[in-house]
């Protein structure tokens, strides 16, 4: 069957040129995503060099040569920055424009000029570096759960084949091509695959655009906005889940009920944001104590729960009371007045009230309720008073190799903090844990 290869030419330019509009378009409606952006200029982009391109014979050899191939090398360029943009990373527009300018200072010397397989191999080594380093781009992604990557990273690795195929065939590649010529047998692959490539990867960038967008609303809703730790809706989802399979592999769990105490003077006295500094730095205390697979969740205005997993009530009450020593030794500078906060502790284990969450919480409260009618600043059980060292005679001695910050060197928790994978609220990346 005969292909007009004029024709085909130009529908594969109307196919890359409509998938660079959707993007531009899709960028207008949502301009925090800037990927779209540069992902629709580089289609744009890469049309016209293609057309300048196709265009020998019909145009000047300097133009379709010369400024055909650093317009098409400019435009993946631009793909890969948008790759980088997605991830949030800086943009490098100087590796564009140095690649096609070295393009066009090789092309003033004779021995590349009149060398077409040579020009031939240096751009197909240029445009898959260019595909490969895009894929790299997205393959470490800072968001494990983006699962549309995986099939932009096969579209963008399956061009680097179809690229890189034209090395070994360089001296029988003519340009035109002449009518069943080798050359034409391939234009109509060429042209398929970048059709494939145009329009897959137009509605993959907008996929992962969108996946990411609805992953950022999902994290949002679980975690606590000013803590960053997870919110109660998220500490209850996951600390039902966790429990119901702990307990069916016969473990055990311990919950530590926090408060911190007489929290509304502070605000009262030292206005709001300094509450805010004392809730993000007990926050911060309590992750350096807890382990990666224990939840610390924020369940009410200075309330927090804390679920831990394989220990015992000795063990939880160890934890506990590290925690609370530590943050008693921070200091909220505000200019003269260094106050002290404190926290109030109520520590139950499933082994003494069952596996329900609602049950240990509503056990563990009572526990805590007690640690603050006895005075507060102290570690409770449902069993009585356990530890209670108001004035620093610590029964558990903090680490010394710990440095305890002061809390106006505290800021959010993301520093510190990485998504878990099922519910996207924070974990601990580090493995501290209380001996």
């Amino acid at each position: 069957m005969h292909i007009d290869q004029p024709t085909l030419f130009a529908l594969t330019a109307f196919a890359t040129a409509v998938s660079g509009l959707m993007l531009l378009f899709a960028w207008v409606q949502d301009r925090s995503s800037p990927t779209l952006a540069w992902w629709g200029a580089g289609l744009l982009v890469l049309d016209l060099g293609n057309a300048l391109i196709v265009m020998r014979n019909v145009i000047p050899d300097e133009v379709s040569i010369i400024a055909g191939n650093c317009i098409q090398l400019f435009a993946y360029g631009l793909m890969w920055t948008g790759a980088r943009r997605f991830e949030g990373r800086p943009a490098k527009l100087w590796v564009p424009i140095a690649v096609s300018t070295a393009w066009f200072v090789a092309c003033q010397f004779d021995f590349y000029w009149t060398d077409m397989p040579l020009r031939i191999r240096v751009s197909a080594v240029l445009i898959s570096s260019y595909l490969v380093a895009t894929a790299w781009e997205y393959l470490r992604s800072e968001n494990p759960e983006l699962m549309s990557r995986w099939p932009t990273v096969l579209i963008l690795l399956l061009q680097v084949v179809g690229v890189l195929i034209r090395i070994p065939i360089a001296e029988k590649l003519v340009f035109p091509a002449p009518a069943n010529s080798f050359t034409a047998t391939l234009v109509p692959l060429g042209a398929a695959a970048m059709v494939l490539f145009s329009f897959a990867l137009a509605f993959l960038v907008m996929a992962m655009s969108k996946e990411r967008l609805v992953l950022e609303h999902k994290r949002t809703a679980l975690i606590d906005p000013l803590t960053g730790v997870a919110n109660r809706r998220a500490f209850f989802e996951r600390g039902e889940r966790l429990l119901r399979r702990l307990l069916g592999d016969g473990g055990t769990a311990a919950l530590l009920m926090i408060d911190i105490d007489k929290f509304k003077r502070v605000n009262d006295t030292f206005g709001h944001q300094a509450g805010d500094r004392v809730l993000c730095a007990f926050c911060d205390t309590a992750g350096r104590v807890l382990r990666p697979t224990d939840i610390l969740g924020r369940t009410g205005g200075e309330e927090f729960a804390c679920l831990l997993p394989g220990v015992s009530l000795g063990e939880a009450l160890a934890v506990a009371e590290r925690i609370r020593i530590e943050f008693a030794q921070c200091r909220l500078d505000l200019g003269a007045v260094r106050p002290t906060s404190t926290v109030s502790v109520g520590v139950v284990t499933t082994s003494e009230v069952g596996g329900s969450l609602a049950a240990l919480m509503g056990a563990a409260d009572r526990a805590l309720y007690r640690a603050k009618a006895n005075g507060r600043n102290r570690v409770e059980s449902l069993s009585g008073v356990i530890m209670a060292t108001p004035h620093g005679a610590a029964a558990m001695p903090p680490d010394p190799a710990r440095a305890t910050p002061r809390l106006s060197e505290i800021g959010p928790r993301s520093a510190h903090w990485q998504p878990d994978e099922n519910l996207g609220f924070p974990q601990r990346r580090d493995e501290s844990i209380v001996a």
